[in-house]
């Protein structure tokens, strides 16, 4: 019987726990005392932004269009009625306080630029559910795969992404690293025999600043060093959930990440805030 919370595991949790901003009391805080962090303008631009994108890649699969207007109509819906609870019924907190000036000319503009340059996309499914299991754990590995494209060979997994900052990049390098898009790929294999995962990467907007749209691809990645690493991780939690002992990894390396810019947990865990006490000492002389 697994002790991770709910039995399942994404890769996002994955991230809460391993990734560079990861940390194992941000997964405790999260995921075992299910505290939620503030969803502020940029999560919730990113959500309006890919239901409206998979609006338009459902239309194009079903061999019909949407027009800009229509897409606009989907992400105001989207960011003006956000949904005030999750899929556990838990109240949803806003602060919106960083939402860009015109955000709604940007995201018009965005989509007009999406819809236009991926013309000659060939979507074939949105919002894929795969799942896995593992022998280290009885919980199970999941995700939704924002679009699946056709690709020369095969399939392409594609996530889309989106970013109300001014100086976000999407690279190949970060692509490569990419676990999620990794899982991803080895999920889709594993539940589709025979079909190979020839690329993955990401879709992308960026709302602020000069408005960018583009897409980052690369050759997908080597299964079994995945897998491997997965099943390492699967381990990891499994040992976390049953010891109670959570790492504060988050203080070991890529330290800044233990800050309030960085933690929704700062203020409350023993290894943030309430660890950094000042004391002012003089050693020898006169201060």
């Amino acid at each position: 019987m697994t002790a991770i919370p709910n039995g399942e595991v994404s890769a996002t949790k994955f991230n809460t726990a391993f990734g560079r901003a990861g940390c194992g009391m941000k997964f405790y805080y999260r995921y075992v005392e299910g505290i939620r962090g503030v969803v502020n303008a940029s999560l919730l631009t990113g959500i309006a932004f890919d239901v409206a994108t998979r609006e338009l890649h459902d239309a194009r699969i079903a061999g019909t269009d949407k027009t800009i207007d229509d897409l606009m109509g989907v992400f105001s819906d989207e960011w003006e009625n956000p949904a005030e609870t999750n899929s556990s019924g838990e109240a949803i907190e806003y602060d919106l306080s960083d939402q860009p000036d015109d955000l709604y000319g940007r995201a018009t503009n965005a989509l007009t630029i999406y819809t236009d340059t991926t013309e000659g996309m060939r979507p074939l499914d949105t919002q894929v559910r795969v799942e896995a299991e593992f022998e280290e754990t009885d919980a199970k590995l999941i995700g939704f795969i924002d679009l699946v494209e056709a690709a020369d060979k095969g399939v392409c997994i594609s996530d889309v992404k989106t970013s109300i900052g001014s100086r976000k990049k999407w690279t190949a390098e970060d692509a490569a690293r990419d676990a999620q898009l990794a899982i991803y790929s080895v999920m889709w294999s594993a539940m589709n025999v025979g079909t190979i995962v020839e690329a993955v990467g990401w879709r992308h907007a960026r709302l602020g600043g000069k408005v960018e749209v583009g897409a980052t691809h690369v050759g997908a990645p080597n299964h079994q060093s995945i897998m491997q690493r997965v099943a390492y991780w699967m381990g990891e939690l499994e040992r976390w959930c049953q010891s109670g002992n959570f790492p504060a990894s988050g203080l070991d390396k890529d330290s800044w990440v233990c800050s309030e810019k960085y933690c929704d947990y700062y203020q409350r865990c023993p290894h943030g805030q309430r660890a950094q006490v000042v004391i002012p000492l003089t050693i020898g002389g006169k201060s």
